[in-house]
């Protein structure tokens, strides 16, 4: 057993010659006429020479179509089979030792299978095999290295014909066979991953053209702003006179009714002060009829004076006695005033104790910033969202913006307004969320770098 190198041209007596004008065959000999023609010489040999070449283009296309080393085995094993159907074919790979094989009716060939083992015999006879095809009476074997490392291909054909012309035509194309094989990578990337690489350019630039219109793309200017809800209607409840807490009823972020009892002032000093107020007009009274029935004119009138007086006063005390319990002037929600830790304590005339703001409609206070004002003006379009709520945003013009800018968390802003209706109650005082203003048509790309092209324009000193 030997290797047949590759050569440039067969042996001359079993040469094909083909011609632009015609397939022709060179005679030959009657004896290798009759080997041709013997059964063991397969059937294709009879077959004219561009049908080889055929073929062999076909074996090779095939396993350049691979995309990978293993691939190419199963690929270049089927197409062998194919021109050999009655013969067995099997591929193995590897280096000093056999590594995978592959059989064309078998498959993948485990470790422990007796194939595999003969095979791994045969592979360490042809290590140092160089490229070319071996040839004896019963089997082909087309060895194929790798150039530069210790790789190689080994493909067996058996049992086949010592003469086939096939196997002729493989030494011909078999260092071409082999750079085909061993150009295939031996790992590839899943099918999605290598068929989106090979679209890479056509994506790439499908993008970038999508992303170039899209910067470009007229849309009206956001400024991002932040929103507070406040109330539109606010009543104060005061202390109506100076009095004493007894009790209170209420809590801040209740919901209460006009009438609503809030809380309970303490009454006794003026109980006490009303009975000494009554005394003391007794005593006036008496000391008027008593002026009289004496003729003493002048301390008449005095006593029905300081009488009067004192009746004023009583009326001012039962008034206060009836506002003892103070109401909620309005339906609305507390907004502030906790007094649960001030009972017992003296309270002052006028003093705040609750803050009331009704609920069914509200007012959202929009803070543009100072360096954005210049693209907003009133009832510029609007959207408002409020993560404490969620749901869908607010969608609504500006109904006012304050000419004058005013400092909110240390910063300078304009406060724009809104005006909503809150009739399922979602919206209480003091919310704070994210709106945006939107303001004339500029480029998409123009909110991203006005910024920074306007700093730009400062340094250079324009």
């Amino acid at each position: 057993m030997s290797i047949v190198p590759p050569t440039d041209s067969l042996n001359p007596d079993a040469m094909l010659h083909v011609s632009l004008t015609g397939n022709k065959v060179k005679p030959r000999p009657a004896a290798d006429q009759a080997s041709q023609n013997s059964p063991d010489s397969g059937s294709e040999s009879k077959a004219s020479p561009p049908e080889q070449l055929g073929k062999l283009f076909e074996i090779i296309g095939a396993i350049a179509s691979a995309g990978t080393r293993v691939d190419a085995m199963r690929i270049l094993t089927q197409e062998i089979s194919r021109r050999f159907p009655d013969a067995t074919v099997r591929c193995g790979i590897g280096n000093a030792q056999l590594k995978r094989l592959y059989d064309q009716r078998l498959g993948w060939l485990g470790p422990e299978s007796g194939p595999r083992i003969a095979a791994a015999q045969q592979w360490t006879e042809l290590v140092d095999a160089e490229c070319g095809v071996l040839i004896n009476d019963q089997a082909m074997i087309l060895c194929m290295p790798q150039t530069d490392s210790d790789q190689r291909c080994l493909l067996w054909i058996y049992p086949v014909a010592n003469k086939s012309v096939f196997g002729e035509w493989l030494r011909t194309i078999i260092r071409t066979l082999s750079n085909v094989f061993w150009s295939r990578p031996k790992y590839a990337a899943p099918k999605a991953i290598r068929n989106v690489t090979r679209r890479t350019l056509t994506i790439v630039g499908g993008l970038m053209l999508v992303g170039l219109l899209s910067a470009f793309w007229p849309v009206h200017y956001r400024v991002a702003c932040t929103a507070r809800v406040q109330p539109i209607q606010q009543r104060l409840v005061a202390t109506p006179f100076e009095a004493t807490l007894l009790s209170n009823h209420v809590k801040p972020g209740e919901t209460v009714k006009a009438g609503q009892l809030l809380v309970t002032l303490d009454g006794r000093p003026l109980r006490l002060e009303r009975e000494s107020i009554l005394a003391e007009i007794q005593q006036a009274s008496k000391e008027h009829d008593t002026a009289l029935a004496t003729g003493r004119i002048a301390d008449a009138q005095q006593a029905r004076l300081r009488e009067r007086q004192l009746n004023r006063t009583l009326q001012l005390l039962s008034d206060r006695l009836q506002r003892l319990e103070v109401v909620s002037p309005i339906d609305g929600v507390i907004i502030s005033g906790d007094l649960s830790q001030y009972i017992g304590s003296p309270l002052e005339l006028g003093q705040t104790m609750f803050e009331i703001s009704p609920m069914d409609q509200m007012a959202i206070e929009i803070e543009i910033p100072a360096h954005e004002i210049d693209f907003v003006s009133a009832h510029s379009p609007t959207r408002i969202r409020f993560g404490s709520i969620g749901g869908r945003s607010i969608q609504q013009e500006l109904d006012d913006l304050y000419p004058s800018s005013v400092i909110r968390d240390d910063k300078n802003v304009f406060i724009g307004r809104v005006e909503v209706e809150n009739t399922n109650g979602k919206l209480r005082p003091g919310m704070q969320g994210d709106a945006t203003t939107y303001g004339p048509l500029r480029p998409w790309i123009w909110s991203w770098i006005r910024g920074g092209f306007e700093r730009v324009l400062w340094w250079v000193g324009y």
